[in-house]
């Protein structure tokens, strides 16, 4: 994701638990993102009529959807204008959206999901190396997901605070991920760790 300037985001349910959970997830992951809510079509209307800039936008199906239907028009005019992910029920292959979350997906489909919407451009890179880590990096990656401060690396593979630091700002910057709880998801979702390790 472009750090450069700050993204705004919008998450759109009628669902208040459906946009808490939404909006912890993306803390979870790291997402550096300004957060809008909207709980209806009338208010994302006024949102875009508003001129308001979004960069990414969440859609759940309960703001179109009228008797399980959805308007894939209605659906059309508002994700055309923005990088769009629908939380649906199930995939509707007339909508074009790129990006879904299904209901029945368990939560590290979601986690993966959410990650691959917000971080995509990084992957995608030029520099096909740029998001591979090195093996010291993952090292240190590790420790951070296991809990242990800089002083404790260091120690523990033998190099400077400093050098842990330099790691850590490279790793950051490779993955696009800044907090130490985005950062343990990685590497549980990429299986360096173990879940029982990290509790």
């Amino acid at each position: 994701m472009d750090h450069d300037d700050k993204k705004n985001t919008v998450i759109a349910s009628e669902q208040y638990l459906v946009r808490l959970g939404i909006k912890t997830l993306l803390n979870v992951i790291g997402v550096e993102s300004d957060l809008h809510e909207v709980n209806s079509k009338e208010e994302l209307d006024a949102f875009i009529a508003d001129g308001q800039k979004i960069n990414y936008l969440i859609l759940s199906d309960d703001l179109f959807s009228k008797h399980g239907f959805i308007d894939n028009n209605q659906l059309k005019n508002v994700s055309h204008f923005c990088k769009t992910l629908f939380f649906c029920r199930q995939k509707n292959s007339l909508c074009n959206c790129n990006h879904f979350i299904l209901h029945s997906n368990n939560r590290k489909q979601v986690v993966e999901k959410l990650e691959q919407f917000f971080f995509e451009p990084v992957a995608l890179s030029s520099d096909k190396d740029s998001c591979t880590l090195s093996d010291r990096e993952i090292d240190v990656l590790k420790a951070v997901a296991l809990g242990f401060s800089n002083k404790e690396i260091a120690d523990q593979l033998f190099i400077s605070i400093n050098t842990v630091i330099t790691h850590r700002k490279n790793i950051t910057g490779k993955l696009g991920i800044k907090t130490i709880s985005g950062l343990t998801v990685y590497a549980l979702m990429h299986q360096m760790v173990k879940a029982e390790e990290v509790m």
